[in-house]
């Protein structure tokens, strides 16, 4: 779906403000239809987790992620990427996604 140039905000330290396209960073986040992924120089995978174990949310411009294990980054995204979208769309994705716990796992067929 897309991915995004992102500057990682340590825990407990103030956001910056978006930055411009110039500016450096080496962290981006990729977006497919079943999963999220952070990426350093565009070659060495951080993480990978899909929709059903995510949970994007917003502390003022940034993005906080949380995963299975917690608090997986807080980001501020390139200027041209609002983030309430990015977490709109992350919402609606983790609702469609197989396996989200308030999914019913389907069941076998009956025997007998």
């Amino acid at each position: 779906m897309g991915q995004y140039r992102v500057k990682l905000v340590p825990e407990g330290v103030q956001a910056p403000a978006p930055f411009k396209e110039d500016d450096y960073t080496s962290y981006s986040l990729t977006t497919t239809t079943h999963r999220l992924q952070l990426w350093e120089f565009g070659y060495l995978p951080q993480w990978s987790h899909p929709w059903s174990e995510l949970h994007l949310a917003m502390e003022d411009h940034v993005v906080v992620i949380t995963g299975p294990q917690g608090l997986l980054g807080r980001f501020v995204l390139a200027r041209n990427v609002v983030p309430a979208e990015l977490v709109l769309a992350a919402n609606r994705l983790r609702a469609r996604a197989p396996g989200r716990p308030s999914d019913p796992s389907p069941s076998p067929p009956r025997t007998g």
